[in-house]
């Protein structure tokens, strides 16, 4: 059975490598983009099965990358995680209405690797 495919919006580096390294471990295929307009550039052209998006990208940020594709018809059935360091959980209860519109999964960084993994199988709809 091949792996669903994971499209992993971060414009970190070491983090990107991180993720794609840890998701292809268990099995996933992932696919990499480090700023919002290609983040939506491979939504097109990969079709992934699940999205994970920074929220602190380059050029658009990650609530604008999810308000676009959750504004998409294939958008609208694609499972997609925000994480960010920035908000911690003060901030987060403004955000909460918001992101429950655009996000399907939220994660602060630094994220739980487990924790990341069972959002994940949660999401794709595999726990």
């Amino acid at each position: 059975m091949a792996g669903k495919k994971i499209l992993v919006v971060e414009d970190d580096p070491v983090n990107q490598m991180i993720l794609a390294d840890f998701l292809a471990a268990n099995g996933y295929e992932t696919v990499a983009a480090s700023s919002g307009p290609e983040g939506i550039e491979r939504f097109e052209t990969d079709a992934p099965d699940l999205m994970i998006v920074d929220v602190q990208l380059p050029r658009k940020n990650g609530f604008e990358v999810a308000r676009e594709i959750k504004s998409r018809p294939r958008g609208q059935t694609t499972p997609l995680l925000l994480m960010s360091a920035v908000y911690t959980d003060h901030d987060q209860s403004s955000r909460t209405i918001q992101l429950g519109v655009l996000a399907d999964g939220y994660l602060t960084k630094p994220f739980d690797l487990v924790q990341l993994l069972s959002q994940v199988r949660q999401l794709l709809g595999e726990s």
